[in-house]
């Protein structure tokens, strides 16, 4: 019998530990491991992430793996670097349990979850390091309540107009100009667009060009008129989205900032756009049926759908995201009309000319031919997507050549076709060519009923900055089939 083979998994937070604490407890492990025979063949590591959530992305790649079966254990230091929040652990241990995974702890007894014994040590265990967390978070949260009493600045990103001395607000003098400028130009009835064209490609605090959502957040935000604000809505609560219920200890003190617009300025901003907002409820949702599947090849956006009226009449048209929210990428916009009746007349003739034995069965073969272990397929997809990104850079750089456009959509094709392999493959369940082609059959015989589904299922559309399409047409099977 050859060793047990397993997944080392390291975590520290930010409370008084640095990147030493993986390289301590990896060691431990991996002495823990060769004491016990057992063969370590993957590594994850999450550098200052919070025990309180899984939203880590080592540990989600972990558990990616894990259900790919690349491994038969997860070693851990103990069991706090795994999760200090109880329904989170033991989440995590059953979905290790029906993978047939065994999770180690080099200094927690961690039995079996089905003896109430294991169980009940394993609990207390938990429960202490999620105590633990508790307690610290609540001494944390009574000095910062404190120190917001005050009108202290507590920490983060100052809003873009502000900077920040002494733990007290000032005006930036280099960016209240602009920020004033938004506000009254948005006051005179300037779209969100003509103020973007206005103060030009402008980066926030955060480095990112400030776009449409962050103007909005910009509007909405009382620090401009000298109100200080704290933790007005709950937005987690034990280290999960708590949706934004009100908070009954919330702090707000006004003139506690100086302010960088005046009063009848933020009125006539907060009325119009009330107005704006109750017109949007009154206004039918447009209906578009490519969304979400228009991907821009010279910035990687994703489309969206926009309808502009001139003159009285609506034009709907796809602008890529990048476009639209923050117009860093210039990417001309696809009359909608014109393209989604490109797109239905060249899949139905598809359908129509279409074998559907044949195609079911290539589609089958290719899956179910898929190396168990899918290395082979794995490394072609890393090198797939490396020739994806330097062709990119390529046309970024103006090599823009139609033979280099043919063969970035072959690459195209070809992840979208390896992923599905793999995340096929990994289900372990043979892919049956009958239903392939019964579902075929069915997109067929329902075209008039479920449009949308079947464009949904069989395209994909890369779209190029000068208009220009790549409309690729194939099957895309959420339970049976690959993209081809």
């Amino acid at each position: 019998m050859g060793k047990l083979t397993a997944a080392a998994y390291a975590r520290y937070s930010t409370d008084h530990q640095t990147s030493s604490s993986i390289a301590y407890q990896m060691r431990r492990i991996e002495e823990h491991c060769e004491r016990e025979g057992i063969c370590i063949v993957e590594r994850y590591a999450d550098e200052a992430c919070s025990g309180t959530n899984t939203d880590r992305p080592a540990f989600r790649r972990l558990l990616t793996d894990a259900r790919a079966r690349r491994f038969e254990a997860v070693v851990v230091y103990d069991i706090s670097r795994g999760s200090r929040d109880v329904a989170d652990w033991f989440g995590f241990r059953r979905e290790m349990a029906l993978l047939g995974i065994r999770v180690i702890s080099v200094e927690d007894k961690i039995g079996d979850i089905l003896d109430p014994s294991d169980y009940l040590t394993e609990l207390i265990t938990v429960g202490l390091g999620q105590h633990h967390v508790l307690t610290s978070r609540q001494k944390s949260m009574d000095s910062i309540a404190t120190k917001a009493k005050t009108g202290q600045f507590l920490g983060g990103y100052p809003p873009f107009g502000y900077t920040v001395k002494d733990g007290q607000y000032r005006i930036d003098p280099h960016e209240a100009p602009i920020l004033r400028r938004i506000f009254q130009m948005y006051a005179d009835g300037e779209s969100y667009d003509a103020i973007l064209r206005a103060i030009g490609q402008v980066r926030g605090k955060r480095g990112r060009v400030i776009g449409k959502n962050s103007i909005y957040a910009m509007l909405k935000n009382e620090r401009y008129i000298g109100v200080y604000s704290w933790c007005k809505r709950h937005h987690k609560i034990m280290g999960k989205y708590a949706g934004l219920t009100p908070n009954e200890n919330a702090v707000r003190i006004e003139g506690a900032i100086p302010p960088l617009i005046d009063a009848a300025t933020w009125e006539r901003v907060q009325a119009r756009m009330k107005d704006k907002k109750r017109n949007a409820a009154n206004k039918a949702k447009r209906d578009y049926l490519l969304s979400g599947l228009i991907e821009c090849t010279a910035c990687g956006s994703t489309y969206v759908g926009h309808t502009s009226t001139r003159k009285g009449h609506e034009y709907r048209s796809y602008c890529c995201g990048a476009k639209y929210r923050n117009h860093t990428c210039d990417a001309k916009n696809l009359k909608a009309d014109e393209v989604e009746t490109f797109v239905v007349q060249n899949l139905k003739m598809y359908l129509l000319r279409l074998d559907f034995d044949a195609m079911a069965q290539t589609i089958a073969d290719r899956i179910n031919g898929a190396a168990d272990d899918l290395k082979e397929e794995r490394c072609e997809l890393l090198e797939v997507e490396a020739q994806i990104a330097n062709g990119t850079r390529a046309v970024l750089r103006g090599m823009d050549y139609p033979e280099l456009q043919e063969e970035m959509l072959r690459l195209r094709v070809r992840k979208s076709e390896l992923e599905d392999v793999i995340a096929r493959k990994n289900t372990k369940k043979p892919v049956s060519a009958d239903k392939i082609a019964a579902l075929l059959r069915h997109y067929v015989d329902t075209w008039d009923t479920d449009l949308r589904g079947i464009v949904q299922g069989m395209v994909k559309i890369y779209a190029h900055a000068d208009g220009d399409l790549d409309l690729c047409i194939g099957v895309h099977l959420k339970d049976c089939g690959s993209r081809i």
